[in-house]
Formats: C-alpha cells, structure tokens, sequence
C-alpha cells in the first residue's frame, strides 16, 4: 500500500531527524566538556589559591555552617532575611553565606584574585551564559569540585528547606560562573529566568553603587511580571531563588560588581510531573509592571517604553506571555502568535 509505505517513510525521516539532533547536542556537550577539562588542566600550574580548588565550605559563615551541620531548622531561618513574598510565586531569601567571624569577606578578596589571575594567564575565557558577556565559567577552570562539595554540604540543605519539591532527593549537577558588571561592559542584565531548579547568587564585590536586582513572580503564575522587589547586593551575602523567578539585574551606576552565581539541577525534579516547565502558562491578571518588562521576550514592550538604544531589532520578536495567557486589555494585534 504506498499510504502505508509513504507514512512509514515520513515517520522514519521524523525519527532520523530527532535522533541526529540528539546526537549532535550530545557532541557538543562532550566536545565543551572536553574543552573546559582542558582548560583547566592548562591554568592548574598558574593558580594562585590551591585551596579554592578543593572546598570551599572553610570560609561559609561560621554560625550558619554551625545550624546546617547541627541540622538546626530554626537557627538556619533564623539567619534568613526574606527579601521578596510569595503570594501565588515562591519566596526569594538572601543570608550571610561567606561572611567570616569580623564581618569581612575573605573568600570573596582570594576569588576575585584568583579569577584576576584567571584573566591574566591569557586562556580563552567562554561567555557564562548565553545573557552575560563578561565573566568567567567558574567550573571550566577547575573548581567544580570545590562547588560539588558545597552544593552537597550548604546549598541542598538549604534548598531542602526552602524548596523541598525543587530540592527532593538531592541536586545532580550545577553551572557555576562569575558576572561582571561596569561601565564599557555589561551594565545590566535584562528581565528573564535561570535555566536552574534553585538559584543561588552570591555578591564578592567590588566597590559599586546601583546595580540592585529587580525582583518579579514566578513563571507561568498570573502575577509573572509584576513587581515584588528591589534587592541591594551585599558583599558575602547570598540570595536564594527559584530559577522560574523572573528577575533582572539595574543598570550599575558606577564601579564594578562581580557576583558569584550558582545553578543547581536537579534531574529527578525536572522529570517529575511538578517540573514547572510541565505547568500550564496561566492567564496574567493584569497589565505587567514597567519593571519587570523585558524587551528580549515580551511581546507588548514597546507598548510600555522605548525599546534600548540599539536593541530596536526585538521588536514584534516577543513570545511571552503566550497569546493565550495574555491579559484581557492587551492590544488585540499584539496578541497574535506569529509574534
């Protein structure tokens, strides 16, 4: 029957396109792993801070290393400050993570030279995400065990307790780099999400004025792109979010930050039923707050404001929300999914 024959030809041309996908996205993760293996095996001889590439849980904050070790709940809350509510989104916290005994920072003084001497060796340095343009893949220069034991020692147990569902069973893998803003680099970052079950955000410094996170709700929830909160960075002191936590970074004003970010997988949670790219994009209650707008995806940005010198070009580009979860009063032409 050539019905039969033309859609087992279709079927199997679809199957041989997605498994040659695969394939290839398979390739390019070990041919980057490969690289940054490499990379770090050349820097190894010009390190500056042997004992940043091994465990890093000597310079987290006495008191809270103290609660988690103990496995004191309310001590850990305790040294919690909420600094965005929940509502229908989840809550954002920030705490001391690598505050020493005198109020002082050590651990972020030997980062940041080590990442100066980083730059220095002359090795390629590999953009931290596809966002950011300056920083450096903190795991690809050898730290990544250092960060494994942290995750496995700090950061799951306080995920555990602030986000059990994202946290359950432990995290598998994390990405982990350093982002650099100042004035002739990046000054900001647009509003988006983390490709992170729970992310951690840790400020080292340096001397900076503006720069504050802008704090919005949660992926796919009604209250997405309204405003929460505005969070000032502090050196040693870490924030904790969910991924699916819209947020963006304001412009710096002067000096230069560099923040410390990890982000925690967790491949049990990603296949659950719960996984929140599963969840269904609910309607958005109502127009979004001009400071959660983002021109990279929103689809009614302009509407709002004027598009960022240069960046006209994402114009009629936006997605989000989808068509069928934008609020009622939203221009009906702005509403059409070819946008």
């Amino acid at each position: 029957n050539n019905n039969i024959t033309a859609k087992h030809f279709i079927v199997g041309v679809v199957m041989a396109a997605a498994l040659a996908r695969a394939l290839v996205g398979l390739f390019a993760v070990g041919a980057g792993e490969a690289r940054r293996t490499s990379l770090a095996m050349q820097y190894k001889p010009l390190r500056r801070h042997a004992n940043l590439f091994e465990d890093w849980t000597e310079w987290v904050h006495p008191p809270l290393l103290h609660a988690i070790r103990s496995s004191n709940a309310s001590a850990l809350l305790d040294l919690l400050r909420e600094e965005a509510g929940g509502g229908d989104s989840s809550g954002v916290y920030s705490l001391p993570l690598f505050l020493d005994a005198e109020g002082g920072c050590a651990f972020c003084d030997l980062l940041l030279d080590e990442l100066d001497g980083y730059y220095a060796s002359g090795l390629p340095i590999e953009r931290p995400n596809s966002m950011n343009n300056y920083g450096i893949i903190v795991n690809a220069i050898g730290m990544r065990p250092a960060i494994d034991r942290l995750q496995a020692a700090v950061l799951h147990p306080l995920a555990a307790l602030l986000y059990p569902e994202q946290a359950e069973g432990g995290f598998t893998s994390h990405h982990s780099f350093m982002v650099k803003y100042k004035a002739g680099q990046d000054l900001g970052l647009d509003m988006h999400t983390d490709d992170s079950d729970v992310t951690v955000n840790v400020c080292l410094g340096k001397d900076f004025r503006g720069a504050a996170l802008t704090v919005c709700g949660d992926s796919r929830s009604p209250s997405h792109r309204q405003f929460f909160a505005s969070y000032s960075h502090e050196r040693g002191r870490a924030l904790i979010h969910l991924g699916s936590r819209r947020h963006g970074a304001d412009d710096i004003a002067s000096g230069e930050r560099n923040n410390l970010i990890v982000w925690n997988q967790n491949a049990r949670y990603r296949a659950s039923p719960g996984y929140v790219n599963r969840q269904p994009y609910l309607r958005e209650a109502a127009p979004p707050d001009k400071r959660c707008l983002s021109y990279t995806h929103d689809r009614d940005f302009g509407d709002f404001t004027a598009y960022p010198p240069g960046l006209e070009e994402f114009r009629g580009r936006g997605w989000c929300p989808p068509a069928f979860a934008c609020y009622d009063s939203m221009a009906p032409a702005l509403k059409k999914d070819e946008l």
